[in-house]
């Protein structure tokens, strides 16, 4: 990810579902990478999120929680919507709950904003040609948000919430050490 991104303009947050829809209709347009199952797609939200909250002064990308799964950072939302597909490709897009003037339903967003579009667009390209396992692999490494998780509960039949703060702090450390890198 690009450490220079101008913190001044924030693009508007979105929601969970709008951000998992657009990956997955990059995923489609580009059917040359791996699939989009249903960890892949949990990684991905979870890398945007991270960079979201370490270039744009801790915003959000959407509300929604993290949880420490056994194979990563997991939204439980996301889960319970596409358990179903297992390894293979996610092939339909997430809903979400919608009110209007007293009137609820479900609704399924088409992406995101145009605003966000390119910053969703940079996350797809750096993690585009990793499968599903090697995006939760590199969610377990030492430093990571997870494994600070996993390794305070020491178990996590819990699924306990990754705070945002955490996540936060990992993905500036990560800025720092690609600015330090470029700076040698």
């Amino acid at each position: 990810m690009d450490a220079a991104a101008p913190a001044l303009h924030l693009a508007p947050a979105s929601t969970m579902a709008s951000v998992a829809n657009e990956f997955l209709a990059l995923g489609m347009d580009e059917p040359q990478y791996p699939v989009i199952d249903q960890m892949k797609l949990q990684k991905l939200l979870y890398y945007a999120h991270g960079w979201r909250l370490a270039m744009y002064g801790r915003q959000p990308l959407f509300d929604d929680d993290f949880e420490a799964w056994p194979w990563g950072p997991v939204v439980r939302d996301a889960y319970l919507q596409t358990k179903d597909y297992g390894r293979s490709r996610v092939a339909g897009f997430l809903t979400e709950i919608a009110a209007d003037q007293g009137w609820f339903g479900f609704r399924t967003p088409q992406g995101v904003h145009a605003d966000l579009k390119p910053f969703i667009r940079s996350v797809w390209d750096v993690h585009k040609s990793y499968t599903g396992i090697q995006l939760s692999n590199s969610t377990h490494s030492i430093g990571e948000a997870w494994t600070i998780i996993k390794d305070q509960y020491g178990s996590l039949e819990g699924k306990p919430k990754i705070p945002n703060d955490l996540i936060a702090a990992v993905f500036e450390q990560k800025l720092r050490n690609a600015a330090n890198n470029t700076a040698s």
